[in-house]
């Protein structure tokens, strides 16, 4: 089941400088420049400790988590979530951070991952699980967040599929999908290469009885030949 994540507080502090040598000079100094934007206030430049939110977000379940940022030396604080996270392909550093503002009592559209678990019964009999929709868009209030999707396909046989409306039960009471409840999350499908070799069992097995069903053309012997070249005399 759907697990609701609670917020996580995390401590940043207002960025002063600006430019690419101000925010080496930062992340020389364990600090991540970032920025908070949105609510139709205007952005404000922060910094956020690397190691600190380095940690929350190992731990941290799923990528919809809210944040709730205090201000260093200050009383103010706002809930926010990650919008995007540059990271450095080499060094697995953070580079940039950009968070976005949230209002308790207003609808988020996010993409919730969708976890699949359980031994698939399909699986075991030679299907093989396609996974469709690993993400489902919808709409829900911060204070019902939660960090995934959960479902179960234990019992989904070869040719059976679970479609978002089985995801229903999960969904929070004021939470509502973006997307087609009929959209399939996953289907147990034949793999290929045996439907291939079925397919060549098939076809050899029509090849065999078409052959049986030609009929058998019998020879015509000298002396019947010679008794048909006599009646024609």
């Amino acid at each position: 089941m759907a697990t609701q994540t609670p917020e996580i507080t995390i401590t940043v502090e207002a960025r002063e400088g600006r430019g690419t040598g101000e925010a080496g000079r930062m992340r020389n100094q364990g600090r991540v420049p970032s920025v908070l934007y949105g609510g139709d206030k205007p952005p404000v430049p922060i910094s956020v400790d690397e190691h600190a939110v380095g940690e929350i977000l190992k731990g941290a379940a799923g990528d919809n988590t809210i944040f709730l940022l205090k201000l260093k030396g200050t009383d103010e604080e706002r809930l926010a979530m990650i919008k995007e996270l540059q990271v450095d392909r080499i060094s697995g550093k953070f580079i940039h951070i950009d968070f976005i503002r949230i209002t308790r009592g207003h609808k988020l559209t996010v993409k919730m991952p969708v976890e699949l678990v359980g031994d698939c019964v399909g699986v075991r009999n030679g299907g093989r699980v396609d996974f469709v929709s690993r993400e489902i868009e919808l709409e829900i209030l911060p204070r019902e967040m939660f960090d995934k999707f959960v479902l179960d396909i234990t019992d989904l046989e070869v040719g059976e599929q679970l479609r978002v409306a089985d995801l229903a039960p999960q969904l929070p009471e004021n939470a509502k999908f973006l997307v087609d409840e009929n959209r399939v999350v996953c289907v147990v499908e034949i793999p290929r290469i045996i439907e291939e070799e079925v397919e060549e069992e098939v076809l050899e097995d029509e090849a065999v009885i078409s052959e049986a069903a030609e009929p058998e053309i019998i020879g015509k012997g000298k002396g019947e030949d010679a008794e048909e070249d006599a009646g024609t005399e």
